[in-house]
């Protein structure tokens, strides 16, 4: 059973280094992603023991993690852990996530952060709340915490998974992409620090949320394209013909030709039809993909 551990890293020279020296306690691998640190993550990370995969600039949480599991996917990795670098969640509990894919209970093991959430922020438990429910609008998942990046995935899984984004909001894709591919997905619970001495996010909440929330809805949109965009254009458009007969009613009936009406009217009728379009155009490009 050859045993790899990810950890995407953006100066993080302060961290790193003992999380690969903790990670390697339970792993026979440790690959670091360092996405562009502009200090010394990479020679710490060397130092301890880690490879090291380089990005000349920084490109974001997801494409690091695509060249991750491209690293395990050509080196035959029979399970994957992936774990942040800010030492946030505790190696120790790394066993705990690989037991169900060695038992072939799952395919994907994600860590649970929530059952005690006294610890937590309440902007960040709002926020992870929000890109849960949103996350699971495009597919049905049986994971609570979507945004944990503490998990583990079976050699099948990384057969698998595939996404684009180049940002945070590659968490979700990977469990929206992994439910389309019929992964088996549990969850199991870890302990979270979120006191580690120093900054845990390389962005704000509100630039961090916003830039899962854009993703997210761009998989909810090419997922289900006549649910969410179709119906609610074609309810737009039948709000602006009711609209419209109300107007041309009133205008026989007093002669008073409204304004704000008109626009309400307009409006409504050129965003439904955009995206009545829309939903279409993408149901055909779906479809059609997934004939080939």
């Amino acid at each position: 059973m050859f045993v790899i551990a990810c950890i995407p890293a953006y100066n993080e020279s302060s961290r790193i280094g003992k999380t690969v020296l903790d990670v390697a306690q339970y792993v026979d691998k440790v690959i670091v992603c360092d996405d562009g640190s502009t200090d010394y993550t990479v020679s710490e990370a060397e130092s301890s023991g880690a490879y090291v995969i380089r990005h000349q600039k920084n490109l974001g949480k997801g494409a690091a993690m695509k060249d991750l599991f491209k690293f395990a996917k050509f080196s035959n990795a029979d399970v994957l852990v992936t774990i942040d670098a800010d030492g946030q969640f505790l190696p120790k509990e790394i066993p705990k996530l690989i037991k169900p894919i060695i038992e072939h209970n799952a395919d994907i093991v994600v860590g649970y952060r929530f059952d005690d959430k006294t610890e937590m922020p309440k902007y960040r438990k709002f926020g992870n709340e929000v890109l849960d429910k949103i996350t699971k609008l495009a597919e049905d998942l049986p994971i609570r915490d979507t945004q944990s990046g503490f998990r583990t995935y079976s050699r099948e899984a990384i057969k698998k998974i595939e996404f684009t984004t180049e940002g945070f909001g590659a968490d979700s894709e990977i469990l929206i992409n992994a439910a389309k591919n019929g992964l088996k997905m549990v969850e199991e619970k870890v302990t979270v620090i979120y006191n580690t001495g120093g900054r845990t996010s390389t962005k704000n909440p509100v630039s961090h949320t916003t830039e899962v929330l854009v993703s997210v809805v761009e998989q909810i949109a090419i997922r289900h394209p006549l649910k969410y965009l179709g119906v609610p254009g074609i309810i737009l458009i039948i709000s602006s013909m009711i609209f419209g007969v109300n107007l041309i009613t009133v205008f026989n009936e007093t002669r008073y030709f409204s304004i704000p009406i008109t626009f309400v009217v307009i409006s409504t009728l050129i965003i439904g039809t955009m995206l009545t379009l829309i939903g279409v155009l993408l149901y055909s490009v779906t479809v059609s993909r997934n004939r080939k």
